[in-house]
This record gives structure tokens, sequence and C-alpha cells, in this order.
């Protein structure tokens, strides 16, 4: 079978994703790394030839090569997996990946799924980055939680009680079920942010867009000792940083990673 493979930068992959997708019958495997992307295709019948697809990626693709690849899936998906370490603590890996021969690494299994949160966003791995370098202390919370990879993290960093919202009914099935598969305890629970009390804690972790971040701050009712803010463009950090302001909060550090913003407020 050949293969395609688009070569872009990390910034503009989802630009190249929304032109590139309606054409693709069989999909498109993303391998994001910090400065790039490999978007890998099966050229099944009716794929794009190589021509077509570079007119489609316009001015984002880097590189376009074509190669064969085994005709068997799970030999293609085990060839195309590279680990994934972060801030030299976690390996996420999903569930189907052989487990690390480092033991200086903290694994965290992920079962692949529609849910968000795989650790492939950029503001993803800047949150575990961050969790990574706090003092894991008291209880937390994660707003917005996916597939569960931060509550998961906060708790194999010592945490303790955690608490996974979502609106989402796959993302809550995902996170429930990542957490058993990573022996943590964790509470899952459905709420709607932009409606719904939140739940209190003394660290809150929130990958959530801006506009979720504003009407979940309003209906806080216990100010918790410090956020880790993300889910948002560096022009959205102001009126972030002001809405948990309100409730006497100071950014404390702020992070960009690939045209995304994560604010630390205390």
């Amino acid at each position: 079978m050949r293969e395609l493979t688009l070569r872009v930068g990390a910034a503009d992959v989802e630009e190249v994703l929304d032109a590139i997708l309606p054409a693709l019958p069989g999909g498109v495997h993303v391998d994001l790394a910090e400065e790039e992307a490999e978007l890998a295709i099966a050229a099944v019948n009716g794929t794009p030839g190589v021509d077509h697809l570079r007119r489609l990626a316009e001015v984002h693709l880097i590189d376009i090569t074509e190669t064969e690849v085994s005709d068997d899936w799970r030999e293609r998906r085990l060839g195309r997996y590279r680990p994934l370490v972060i801030a030299e603590r976690f390996l996420v890996r999903p569930d189907w990946a052989p487990p690390s021969a480092d033991p200086r690494l903290t694994e965290i299994v992920i079962e692949q799924s529609a849910a968000f949160g795989t650790a492939m966003h950029p503001t993803t791995q800047a949150c575990l980055a961050i969790l990574a370098e706090s003092e894991a202390r008291g209880s937390l919370a994660d707003y917005g939680c996916g597939t569960g990879v931060l509550s998961i993290a906060a708790a194999k960093l010592g945490w303790s009680p955690i608490v996974a919202v979502d609106v989402n009914e796959p993302s809550l099935a995902a996170a429930a079920a990542n957490a058993v598969r990573n022996e943590v305890e964790i509470e899952v629970r459905r709420v709607d942010l932009t409606a719904e009390q939140p739940p209190a804690a003394e660290t809150i972790v929130a990958n959530v867009p801006p506009d979720v971040h504003i009407a979940l701050v309003r209906q806080l009712v216990a100010v918790p000792e410090r956020v880790i803010a993300s889910g948002f463009r560096p022009e959205d950090e102001g009126a972030v940083a002001a809405a948990w302001g309100a409730h006497g909060l100071e950014v404390r550090d702020e992070v960009h990673a690939n045209d995304w913003s994560v604010l630390v407020m205390a």
C-alpha cells in the first residue's frame, strides 16, 4: 500500500486538516511534534494524488513524500508510533503501544477514542509540564477533562481527591475508563461549566475556551489557591486573567505553546 506523508508546521495543522479531510476517504493519522507535524494518509481508492494534496495544503506545506507501507493496519500503526515524552517526566501512550523501559518516566495510558485530550495538543502538553513542576498538594479539579490525561497525571503526582468534569458524555466515559486503566482514583462528573456551579478544589486545571473560563468564574463559590488556565490564544489572555482576577488571583507565570497560552494564577 502507498502512503502519502505531508509535513507541515505544528501551528498550521488545524487549517491543513480543514482543507484536506473532505477529500480523504481513508482519513489521516497526525503525528504532532513541537515545531512540525506529519500527516500520514493511506492511499486507498479515491485518495487525491500528490499534486492535488499540494494544492490543498497550499503555503502551509513543508514537504510531501510517498512511500510503500504494509497492508496490515496494525503494522502501519506500530511503525508510525513514536513515544510521547513530556517534561522528561511523563510518557503518554495509547493502550496498544508497548510500555517504556525507562523507570524514570511516569506512564499515562490512554485508550484511543473520540474524546479530546490525547496529550497531542500543545495546551495539554504545557499543562502537563506545569503539573510536573508544581508541588502536589490537596484537592484538584480538572475542568474540561476530555480523556482524563491531566487528572490521571495529577493523581500520579500526588494530588487528592481529584474530580474530573466535562459536559461531553464520551469524554466522561473515556476519563472513567482511563482512570481504571491507570489504577488511579478520580471522581468523574458531568458539569456544564457555562451554566452550573463547578466543583471546588484547592488547585484547578481548566483547559477550556476563553468564553467558558469567563462563564465558569462567575459561578465560583470557593476561590482556589492556584489555577492553571489554558485553551485560549494570546489575544485572549487579558480577558481570562481579568475573569480569574476578579477573585483576587494574580498571574504568576505564563507559557506560550504553538500560539496557545497557559496562565498560572494564584
